[in-house]
């Protein structure tokens, strides 16, 4: 009776929300599906939010790279677009998009890679967007030569969970005759300023796996060594010292981690098999590592992704800590089919097609242990979207995504309960002829807006003001 009592009055609370709720659609604008990548809402205030694309093809008849940014104002009209080229904008040079950061709501750093096989020089660019001007300003971060384009090096763009720090990092070539070396630069998550620049090495037969940047803006290289085999060690990097930890007696090769703190203290959280000895998969066990203390605190088994056919990748989605509990939510990337080769567009060649989707939510003590796991039954999208937008607000979390019915998918906000989708306290519901597209969502307490977007083919897109809801 009580659990009956209490699902009506959350019922009536949704009722008599529904009753108060206006949707407002915005114009229709024209935009590129097939080739914007990395689409987000970014620089959002009560006035005005910006949508950030960008267009990386180099290859072929047409090579475009560019970055694209909307604005529109309160009643979602798109009022202004502001573009620019990648630097060395010629046919001898090839363009990587690295990544894009927020510097609070006032401005928008993206980092881009250019390298040319004609004249052997590679370069990092840091491009920042100023809203109050919508002016583009580009600085060279660093400059490097190479002997050919398949010893040129790999850069990598990162940001701290934080988001006090952003991280760029260019990996020279190495291999077992050439030691590695990789230039490292921070830039202040906060003012968009270069913090540090220093060149970090390692001794020969010594090669790095993966590198994450934490909170306190200093990056952390996984590593083997000689000496470890497949073991992982680590090396902690900053502007003055390289500080080694390693996972003691645990015998683990760890996937891409995600670095977090709470408090004064760094931890890490990786999927991660046996280093040697027989593997339960790529994905079957996931541990937290304290990085002050040097040591595993827990390495957990996990059964969540035995079963996904083609699994390519497990991402992590979003992280909060709340109640003495470490909420981790994940999504999935696996193969769907094939399509044309983009770099040979008039030939037969095929590449892997990919889609999101099998989201869970991990939740984890404080001390490592995972305590509890959800999975949720919701609609994959193609490669470019996600299968849910999350957002914490005062404590509650929320997910936009479509919910698996009786007979098909049912778009919505739901709001969790223990961590499991509630019928009962759904917030919203979309009903227009297009596609929500499920990462975006921004809340404005004070205005109580939600800013929500469908697509509608790739070639059409409006946002959606939901007014009058409280989250």
């Amino acid at each position: 009776m009580k659990t009956k009592i209490v699902a009506i009055f959350f019922l009536l609370i949704s009722i008599s929300g529904f009753s108060q709720i206006k949707r407002e659609l915005g114009t229709k604008f024209d935009y590129n599906g097939k080739d914007e990548k990395d689409l987000k809402v970014v620089l959002v205030d009560n006035y005005n939010h910006y949508m950030f694309s960008v267009i990386n093809i180099d290859g072929g008849m047409m090579p475009t790279n560019k970055l694209i940014i909307r604005k529109f104002d309160q009643k979602n009209q798109l009022v202004d677009t502001f573009t620019e080229e990648f630097p060395h904008k010629d046919v001898f040079t090839l363009h990587n998009y690295l990544g894009s950061f927020e510097i609070g709501n006032e401005k928008l750093v993206v980092v881009t890679d250019t390298y040319s096989n004609k004249t052997k020089k590679k370069e990092l660019h840091k491009i920042t967007f100023d809203k109050k001007t919508g002016t583009f300003d580009t600085t060279l971060i660093s400059e490097h030569t190479f002997e050919s384009l398949s010893k040129s090096g790999t850069a990598y763009a990162m940001v701290s969970q934080n988001k006090n720090y952003i991280g760029v990092v260019y990996s020279k070539f190495a291999n077992k005759k050439v030691a590695e070396e990789h230039e490292c630069a921070v830039i202040d998550g906060r003012t968009g300023d270069l913090l540090w620049q220093k060149n970090v090495s390692f001794p020969l037969l010594s090669f790095t796996d993966n590198v994450v940047l934490n909170d306190s803006g200093k990056f952390i290289f996984v590593r083997t060594t000689k000496e470890t085999g497949s073991k992982n060690v680590l090396a902690i990097a900053d502007g003055n010292t390289i500080e080694n930890k390693d996972f003691g007696t645990e015998d683990v090769k760890i996937k891409k981690p995600l670095s977090f703190s709470v408090g004064p203290n760094d931890y890490l959280l990786a999927f991660d098999t046996y280093a040697h000895g027989v593997n339960r998969g790529e994905y079957g066990k996931i541990l937290m590592y304290d990085v002050n203390a040097g040591k595993v605190l827990k390495n957990n088994f996990l059964e969540n992704f035995n079963q996904i056919k083609d699994l390519n990748k497990v991402n992590f989605n979003t992280l909060f800590v709340q109640n003495d509990e470490i909420y981790v939510f994940v999504d999935c990337d696996f193969q769907s089919g094939t399509k044309p080769d983009p770099t040979f567009p008039n030939s037969t060649f095929k590449v892997p097609e990919y889609s999101n989707g099998y989201p869970s939510l991990l939740i984890f003590t404080m001390d490592g242990e995972l305590k509890r796991s959800v999975d949720y039954k919701v609609l994959s999208f193609k490669e470019g979207n996600k299968s849910i937008g999350v957002q914490n607000i005062k404590g509650n979390f929320y997910l936009n995504t479509y919910v698996k019915g009786l007979n098909h998918y049912y778009n919505g906000i739901y709001q969790l309960n223990n961590g499991s989708i509630d019928q009962n306290i759904k917030r919203l519901s979309l009903d227009e002829d297009g596609t929500v597209i499920t990462q975006f969502g921004n809340y404005l307490p004070e205005a109580k807006r939600l800013i929500l977007a469908e697509s509608y083919g790739d070639t059409k897109m409006a946002f959606i003001n939901v007014t009058g809801i409280q989250l």
